[in-house]
């Protein structure tokens, strides 16, 4: 069975490193440090996650999924086109969309199986990037038009699969290196300094509230998803950082492991002194507000001491992004302690 829409993206993606360690984490995605000046006859070298080799001359009409594209716009590469959520059905920015400029790209669709082709083909692209959660999978790609928009232009995919955000963060960071962009700015610098702070914060307030059990929730109206903190980048790296979470007994692992389904009379077999719920716009409320007619989900302690926290499994991967939610959680934690 192939990733639908309902089920994987409004679910369960639905997720400071040393010098050395970072070098090697561009290497490992093909960046190379010889890179010439941007304008006119710049050329490069990337290697993406599924092996594929671009060179040439350097790309600047990029198109991207959001998540992609909000991350290289925070390291200083911006697209001329988008595809996936961007706007809430309140017509505000999706956080998925990060700090994108809505008014200066062109949409290509909001949801899951929406990619206008022929926009695409107009805008001219020179580049397609987007993230990769299953196998070879471009995150929000249509499966019907895969193979024409491969034709249209090259594509980088970056893998999101069993890595934690810092991983994700430098990346994309190599990618935007590669593409031309000064990654050493101030205003990067400055990202990456509030961001060390944030996770200095952080381990903090898990520290402060050692032994708490978390649980991560992603919720439809007829079922429930128990997310697998290892799968997701941002859990992944709550879970390095000392976050106890409890964890699937059967997740799914025809759909990468990433979540198990249960129903809502069975919710309480995950039963955690905190709930981390998914806060995304295609999911359902879990917050104080949310599911009151639910028994079972009443009666779970979390839910009773009211230790629910909203959780953003697709946070764009960069400085400027990640430390605020991250303090966010921070923040909510400290509450506990």
């Amino acid at each position: 069975m192939t990733l639908s829409p309902a089920r994987l993206s409004r679910r369960g993606f639905l997720a400071g490193t040393a010098a050395a360690g970072t070098l090697g984490l561009l290497s490992a995605c093909g960046y190379k440090d010889d890179q010439p000046a941007a304008g006119d006859g710049a050329t490069w070298s990337f290697t993406d996650d599924r092996g594929r080799k671009l060179d040439g001359k350097r790309p600047e009409r990029i198109v991207a999924q959001v998540t992609a594209a909000a991350a290289l716009w925070d390291f200083g590469v911006k697209s001329v086109g988008i595809f996936g959520p961007s706007k809430l059905p309140d017509g505000k920015t999706d956080p998925q969309a990060g700090g994108v400029d809505l008014k200066s790209v062109t949409s290509l669709g909001n949801v899951w199986n929406e990619f206008n082709f022929d926009k695409f083909v107009s805008l001219n692209p020179q580049l397609l990037v987007s993230v990769i959660y299953l196998k070879q999978q471009m995150w929000y790609v249509p499966d019907t038009l895969a193979d024409k928009v491969d034709k249209a232009a090259p594509s980088v995919g970056i893998g999101l699969q069993d890595i934690s955000m810092p991983q994700g963060i430098a990346k994309f960071e190599a990618l935007a290196k590669a593409l031309g962009a000064n990654v050493a700015t101030p205003e990067i610098q400055q990202a990456k300094e509030k961001y060390e702070a944030a996770d200095a914060k952080f381990a903090d307030a898990v520290k402060k509230t050692a032994g708490l059990k978390v649980v991560l929730l992603s919720a439809q109206k007829d079922t429930v998803y128990v997310a697998n903190p290892a799968k997701f980048a941002t859990s992944k790296h709550y879970q390095d950082k000392g976050m106890q979470f409890v964890l699937p007994e059967k997740p799914d692992e025809s759909q990468g492991g990433y979540y198990e389904q249960v129903s809502w009379e069975n919710v309480g077999k995950y039963s955690a002194d905190v709930i981390m719920y998914d806060s995304r716009g295609g999911s359902l409320s879990l917050g104080p507000d949310g599911l009151g007619g639910v028994p079972t989900w009443q009666q779970l302690p979390a839910v009773k001491a009211g230790k629910l926290i909203p959780w953003n499994n697709e946070t764009p991967f960069s400085y400027q992004r990640f430390a605020p939610e991250q303090t966010r959680i921070a923040d909510a934690l400290a509450k506990l302690a």
